[in-house]
């Protein structure tokens, strides 16, 4: 009988540990964008996109378009280098310009959905500036949760994949 719970016990714990939390990867870029747009920043921003967080925060076909998008930023690469940021604005933040990051709150959708909601606009002086909607698609690779896609929402619709705009500004 003894080892009969046992076995159960084991069971249930190993259930449990496969039981990864998808929100994980979403959470901690999201924070670290929230971290770099905070008051008195000093300048010395997180590289959200940094090739650790791109290995173990994103899913490798991301990866990959990120890496060939690099190659073909939209602007000039400076001289000696031969990568630069394939975006002109924040892609998690939404823009160029924004606000501290508030009410930040991340919902498990169910399915690999994950939605990313913050205020970043109202210090515009829009107290009724509506939040910025980000919808994470996570998938397991490697034995845990990484993020494969990103699609804003803009006004209440799903907008273009960001790794597609990726993968055609990399020429994939």
């Amino acid at each position: 009988m003894k080892s009969t719970w046992i076995a159960l016990l084991l069971t249930l714990l190993s259930g449990t540990a496969l039981a990864a939390d998808v929100t994980a990867p979403v959470r901690e870029v999201v924070e670290a964008t929230a971290r770099n747009w905070a008051e008195g920043s000093t300048g010395q921003e997180e590289e959200v996109f940094s090739r650790d967080r791109l290995s173990r925060l994103f899913s490798k076909d991301f990866a990959s378009a990120f890496e060939a998008a690099s190659k073909n930023p939209p602007y000039d690469i400076p001289e000696g280098e031969t990568t630069g940021f394939p975006f002109d604005y924040d892609p998690i933040a939404q823009g160029q310009d924004g606000c501290p990051f508030e009410d930040i709150r991340i919902e498990d959708d169910g399915d690999g959905q994950v939605t990313a909601l913050f205020d970043n606009r109202s210090c515009f002086g829009g107290a009724d500036a509506p939040d910025t909607v980000l919808i994470f698609h996570v998938v397991e690779e490697g034995g845990r949760p990484v993020i494969d896609d990103i699609y804003p929402v803009e006004d209440g619709q799903s907008g273009s994949s960001i790794k597609q705009d990726l993968k055609r500004q990399g020429g994939l």
